[in-house]
């Protein structure tokens, strides 16, 4: 289930740039442009020390923290180097140049709200 879907960006805004940092109802989100246009939405902080992801390196489908180099798959969000605490994926869509969020995670099991400290 996607739920409702929110204006959170425009694919303008990546003219210059891949990965985007807002805030939606309180959220910290990162928007995250592929190669082939399209969007990928996560949740915006590295789980290891809160770190804001979009300050890090993307690059062949993966996130790197620009803090500690914990790193992400921006498909699942799963850690594939450094922890094992996951991101929430968010579904992402783009309507004209609107890019919309979903804040219903689209694996509701993916992940905690806590990040994880020194593991």
């Amino acid at each position: 289930m996607q739920g409702k879907m929110i204006k959170a960006a425009k694919v303008s805004d990546f003219e210059n740039r891949c990965v985007r940092s807002v805030r939606i109802l309180g959220r910290h989100v990162a928007i995250i442009k592929n190669p082939d246009g399209s969007f990928r939405a996560m949740e915006g902080g590295c789980k290891h020390q809160n770190a804001d992801l979009t300050t890090g390196k993307v690059s062949n489908g993966i996130v790197t923290c620009s803090w500690h180099g914990w790193q992400y798959d921006i498909e699942s969000g799963a850690c594939v180097q450094g922890g094992s605490a996951s991101l929430r994926p968010y579904a992402c869509r783009v309507e004209g140049d609107d890019i919309l969020i979903s804040l219903q995670p689209v694996d509701p099991d993916a992940s905690s709200s806590s990040f994880v400290p020194f593991e």
